[in-house]
């Protein structure tokens, strides 16, 4: 089965920006820093004797280099000196909020902290020994996801430290030196090993085509793309005879063609290959499963960059949070604001289970004031037909009818953050000090477990993300916002049917798919009059109609894959279906 993809350029780092293998080295041999920049708090930078000098009276102050930014994950080692405060700074976004490690010798301190919107906040770790002053030392930040640590070696001395921390939101930023309140700082050179994002950029959107394809905008097992990639050279001059060669980095995805030329990709235009990549997504993959690729594009003059990506394939995500946090994430959505996400045990919705997502303190702790922080899923692929699914516990400060904390749920698509107001019953009141604006809809007050099926409109069929947002103000407090047993999109197997009864209920589910000759299908239907199990076409025609019975127990049925005249349907996509429970519709393969 084959059909199109078009992948295009969105200019934001919010939708997968693209990354490759990065390496930066300065010496300041020529004594120029033109090209470098001053960050945050004023400092007086210079360069003279092949070294870079610093002073200033205010911290912190940062100098990153212009042309190397956006750097997420890798290792920054310098060689430098002062007095009071040095170091290295790195994840430092547009907003300058990033993390940065220091010594200082005259406190005898070293740490690793964040600064947000320019100024000093949460101290991650300390250490507290004795720091030589006025020698030379030899620092390394190594930043890996939320790990994070700082090397600290004395070459006169011997010396050694190491301090370790957890930056619990990472994100791509610019890196360089940090001094702060320094009388006379000095570095020598710095060398970066990482990920980084380059001149060419790439995003991605799927589109298909029902005569290719099943026409529901899922990259699915077994089925063979055409991919098309659209590539924008943000830098100031034209990649000359460009071409791309695209690899995986996961043995399970087969890259068939895997090269394309581009010509000329101009300043700021975005330009097409010549042809098509094609790739192939192995039979059995999980619904939530991501594979990396990476293009390697080249062009005249030596140029060469590595871009990254995931590509999921599957048809949708369940998580019922038993395994723990998995691939989601969570963080602050701004700078300056906190972030209370986290894997409690506190409650749980999940039959026998244990754990959920909280949005609070420990235990039945209360969230946090000034608290604007997200649970963010994978990247996923949301068939159309779809539903997203999940049961909500929540505690949080209302006014009469309006809410002054609470919760939303978006969807990203090209870096577009959208609001699904569905199932949300107050409003922020005005006044309030919270992030979200005024008459935002939003999930609050008090209420005890309850299902949220949200059906997404179709142009929000294809790759993205879904994240859960809370928010609140500068005054009070309640025990927050529990999230559990989600499910997005339509599943086409399940690898254990015990596990069915932990998410909707009634709930259909199949044993195999792809299936040749009969399918099994598991269901669930408690406390539902006698109902019966559809089978539709792509098309929507109904090609036939199984008796199913109520029980408060896992059933069974098999279908013989034949229509409602005893005749074997041809291969293809169909849709199977509780008769009139839109939620558990989910699609049929026949090969």
């Amino acid at each position: 089965m084959r059909y199109r993809i078009i992948l295009y350029v969105v200019i934001s780092t919010l939708f997968l920006p693209s990354a490759y293998s990065f390496s930066f080295y300065d010496n300041f041999e020529d004594n120029d820093i033109s090209d470098w920049e001053a960050r945050c708090v004023p400092g007086n930078w210079s360069v003279s004797g092949e070294m870079v000098h610093g002073n200033t009276s205010s911290s912190p102050a940062f100098l990153t280099p212009v042309d190397a930014s956006f750097l997420e994950n890798g290792e920054i080692s310098i060689s430098t000196g002062g007095v009071h405060a040095f170091g290295i700074c790195a994840r430092l976004d547009d907003d300058d909020s990033g993390i940065y490690g220091y010594v200082s010798p005259d406190h005898d301190v070293a740490r690793i902290r964040l600064v947000e919107n320019g100024v000093q906040s949460t101290i991650f770790n300390s250490i507290n020994a004795d720091f030589p002053s006025g020698v030379m030392y030899e620092l390394t930040l190594t930043c890996d996801d939320v790990n994070v640590s700082l090397s600290i070696v004395v070459p006169s001395t011997g010396d050694s430290w190491i301090l370790n921390a957890v930056d619990p939101n990472p994100h791509p930023g610019s890196f360089g030196f940090h001094m702060g309140d320094e009388p006379n700082a000095y570095w020598d050179w710095i060398e970066v090993d990482g990920n980084g994002v380059g001149d060419a950029e790439i995003t991605w959107l799927i589109t298909d085509d029902q005569s290719l394809g099943d026409g529901d905008f899922a990259f699915e097992p077994g089925e063979t793309i055409d991919l098309g990639i659209q590539l924008t050279n943000n830098s100031e001059e034209p990649l000359l005879n460009a071409f791309g060669i695209l690899q995986s980095l996961n043995p399970e995805l087969t890259i068939i063609e895997d090269y394309v030329t581009y010509g000329t990709i101009a300043s700021g235009d975005p330009t097409y290959g010549s042809s098509s990549f094609m790739v192939l997504a192995p039979l059995v993959t999980p619904a939530d499963e991501v594979y990396d690729v990476r293009l390697t594009l080249m062009a005249d003059g030596g140029y060469q960059e590595q871009l990254l990506f995931a590509l999921p394939v599957g048809n949708g995500l369940e998580c019922d949070v038993e395994s723990g946090a998995e691939d989601w994430t969570w963080g602050s959505v701004q700078g300056g604001w906190g972030n209370d996400w986290h894997v409690s045990s506190e409650k749980n919705y999940s039959a026998g289970g244990e754990y959920s997502f909280k949005c609070g303190d420990a235990g039945a702790g209360d969230y946090s004031n000034h608290h604007f922080g997200y649970l963010m899923s994978p990247y996923i692929n949301l068939p159309l037909y779809g539903q997203i699914n999940f049961w909500a516990w929540i505690d949080a400060q209302t006014q009469g009818s309006d809410a002054l904390d609470g919760g939303i749920l978006q969807y990203q698509r090209c870096g577009n953050w959208i609001d699904f107001p569905a199932g949300c019953t107050y409003q922020i009141v005005s006044g309030s000090s919270g992030p979200f604006a005024d008459g935002t809809d939003v999930f609050s007050g008090m209420s005890t477990w309850s299902q949220y099926s949200i059906t997404y409109p179709d142009s929000l069929a294809g790759p993205g993300q879904i994240r859960f947002i809370f928010g609140s103000d500068d005054n009070g407090t309640r025990e927050g916002w529990y999230i559990d047993d989600i499910l997005m999109g339509i599943p086409t197997s399940i690898e254990d049917e015990e596990e069915a009864v932990l998410f909707t209920d009634p709930l259909l589910l199949i044993s195999e798919n792809p299936f040749s000759s009969s399918v099994t299908f598991s269901y669930l239907l408690p406390g539902i009059e006698n109902s019966s199990l559809e089978v539709f076409d792509v098309t929507g025609r109904l090609v036939n109609t199984i008796d199913v019975f109520s029980g408060n127990s896992v059933q069974t049925v098999i279908w013989n894959g034949q229509n409602s005249a005893g005749t074997t349907i041809p291969s293809g996509v169909y849709l199977a279906r509780l008769g009139g429970l839109d939620q558990t519709t989910l699609k049929l393969i026949k090969i």
